[in-house]
């Protein structure tokens, strides 16, 4: 406020000046009245400040009014309550702050504003005339509580217009503004009408805490951002000829608007951002040409909305649907999107993606109606999290060939089957990647037919009706930092687990198989791994270990034991490695052959820790 007084003083010095300065042959000037020949130049700057009353205002005016004046100054009058200016057209700023006592003010000839006219904290002020104000840069009207009415029917161009707290007004009409750079409604609690029936081209649009019951903007074809928020009597918004947006697509907020039902965006084709949250009564939205939306689309928390269509849209940066009352998803256009996160909808049972070929992300978690996620185009994803959907039968990637990051599957109650048959090659080597299928009780198909390699951890447990495990032709697992390991555990109804291609296990921590019922473990190929530990309640009838070459420890010592065939082939492998191993700790459980004694002697005099137990 510091820079306002100074200005209030130096302007109040300039009338000074003015006021005291006589001239030859007239009052005040040359030839003439307050200037030359007869005609007014008047005053830079008109202020009326302080106790001036209606009758020094009108004197005010009349002495230093003139075609030089640019600048009209209201601020912080006590008794004024009446202020015309008649005789002005054009001006560059307008400020009427501040005043206890002014009721009326008038600027019926005021045709253009060069800068700004602001007109906030008006105790008693009630109406406004400006009804030949065509052209304006900024015009600010906050904070006027007993305002019920401005005349603005023939303003056709704004760069912002800011109406806040102005408690009493009840409409805000611009009947011929095809123009607008900004608006911004902000808590007006009594308007209820909005009307703009010929804007055409708008920057941002913003509306919070009013009592409009509907926006309208029949003509509106270019603008970039709407923000409709709080208004608990809003029943419905159209905007029906948006074709024109800007290049990265318009932002729309739409958020807590109770009674809102209804939303139309129908000819927009790009969204930046799209908001829709906690508007607690909409069945529909329509956008049904929009094509992309290149930043993030969030819906969240709109209980009657039950249906979401996108007929058209074929590329979204991010879409993350959460806590919403949708029955259904439909996006079958859609073929390129980044972040997809489909979280805690209570009602959700189908989803159509697709037509949808990369993604950067996919998360599909706490959907209690979710029957069947299939993606059969989907190719390119970086990251897939699918959990606690507790009616999920089945899971399908099938046409995914490549990851660079993780995948995590767990906590679905019914799902039956798992299918990544396409995929080839899973997560980046030195990244925290991992394979994750867990607590998954009722699944009995795990199909990875085709990986071939697992940059990462893999952790398969908790999931009691698996009866098998296999991967066919996998042949490595790199695992991306000292925390990565191999965990097969507590799948209560595996008897056998095949790797039969593994050849090397690498930066892996531990690998461990720990399993009730398993009977059969095939690591044929298998040749170089740190740690293994496999474990079994019943007797493991067969474990191939054939090709076993580089390790640190091998723990066998399970609980079921060993059979005799087993231990054999083990020890015969690991005494026929050359060069021959030393260093290495290894320990077996089972009844074991008068050969096998010998080879586990053989090894300790090479230097290894050998534990053949009964």
């Amino acid at each position: 406020m510091k820079y306002i007084f100074v200005r209030i003083f130096m302007i109040i010095l300039a009338i000074t000046a003015f006021s005291c300065s006589d001239g030859e042959d007239g009052v005040d000037g040359v030839d003439g009245t307050n200037g030359a020949d007869g005609f007014n130049i008047g005053l830079e700057y008109l202020v009326f400040a302080g106790d001036i009353t209606d009758e020094e205002a009108v004197q005010l005016i009349a002495e230093n009014q003139g075609k030089n004046t640019h600048t009209v100054l209201v601020l912080n009058t006590t008794n004024l309550t009446t202020l015309d200016l008649t005789e002005i057209s054009t001006l560059i700023n307008l400020e009427v702050n501040g005043n206890e006592s002014l009721q009326s003010l008038s600027l019926p000839n005021l045709e253009s504003v060069v800068e700004e006219i602001n007109i906030s904290s008006n105790d008693v002020l009630s109406t406004v005339s400006f009804e030949n104000l065509s052209v304006a840069a900024d015009l600010y009207i906050q904070k006027n509580n007993v305002l019920t009415s401005i005349n603005l029917n023939s303003i056709t161009e704004l760069v912002r217009l800011e109406f806040d707290d102005n408690s009493s007004y009840e409409t805000l009409s611009l009947p011929m503004l095809k123009d607008l750079g900004r608006l911004s409604i902000r808590p007006s609690r009594n308007l209820s009408n909005l009307e703009l029936p010929n804007l055409e081209n708008a920057g941002t649009i913003s509306v919070y805490t009013t009592k409009l019951s509907a926006i309208n903007l029949p003509k509106l074809v270019t603008f970039s951002g709407l923000t409709i928020t709080d208004n608990e009597d809003l029943q419905s918004i159209s905007t029906p000829l948006i074709t024109e947006t800007p290049e990265d697509g318009s932002s729309i907020t739409i958020n807590s608007n109770t009674n809102l039902t209804t939303v139309n965006l129908g000819a927009i084709d790009k969204f930046n951002r799209l908001r829709i949250e906690n508007n607690d009564n909409l069945t529909a939205f329509e956008a049904n040409s929009v094509v992309e939306i290149t930043n993030t689309f969030t819906l969240r928390n709109n209980p009657t909305f039950t249906s979401l269509t996108f007929p058209n849209l074929m590329k979204i940066s991010s879409l993350e649907i959460d806590e919403s009352d949708l029955v259904s998803i439909n996006f079958d256009a859609l073929e390129e999107a980044g972040r997809l996160r489909i979280i805690g909808n209570e009602n959700l049972s189908a989803v159509n993606l697709n037509a949808l070929r990369s993604a950067d992300f996919i998360a599909f978690t706490e959907n209690p109606e979710l029957t069947i996620l299939e993606f059969p185009n989907l190719t390119s994803v970086s990251g897939i999290t699918i959990s606690e959907n507790q009616k999920l039968t089945t899971i399908q990637f099938d046409g995914l060939a490549t990851m660079d990051a993780s995948i995590s599957i767990s906590g679905n109650a019914v799902l039956e089957s798992l299918s990544f048959s396409g995929l080839t090659t899973l997560g980046v080597p030195e990244n925290r990647n991992f394979l994750s299928i867990i607590n998954n009780p009722l699944i009995n198909s795990i199909n990875f037919s085709s990986l071939t390699t697992l940059n990462g951890g893999l952790s398969i447990s908790g999931n009691s009706a698996l009866p098998s495990l296999s991967f066919p032709i996998l042949a490595s697992i790199v695992g991306g930092d000292d925390f990565a390991s191999i965990d097969i555990s507590n799948n209560e109804s595996i008897t056998s687990i095949a790797f039969p291609n593994l050849e090397t296990v690498t930066n892996i921590r531990n690998f461990t198989v720990r399993e009730t019922l398993l009977e059969t473990v095939d690591f044929n190929s298998l040749s170089t791994f740190d740690d293994l530990l496999i474990n079994s309640t019943v007797l493991l009838s067969s474990v191939n270990l054939s090709s076993v070459q580089d390790f640190s420890t091998l723990n066998l010592a399970s609980l079921g034991r060993l059979s005799t065939l087993s231990i054999d082939g083990i020890l015969t492998r690991l005494v026929n490695i050359t060069p021959a191993i030393t260093g290495k700790r290894i320990s077996l459980r089972g009844e074991a052959s008068a050969q096998a004694t010998t080879d586990a002697q053989t090894l300790r005099d090479n230097g290894n820790s050998v534990s053949l137990s009964n």
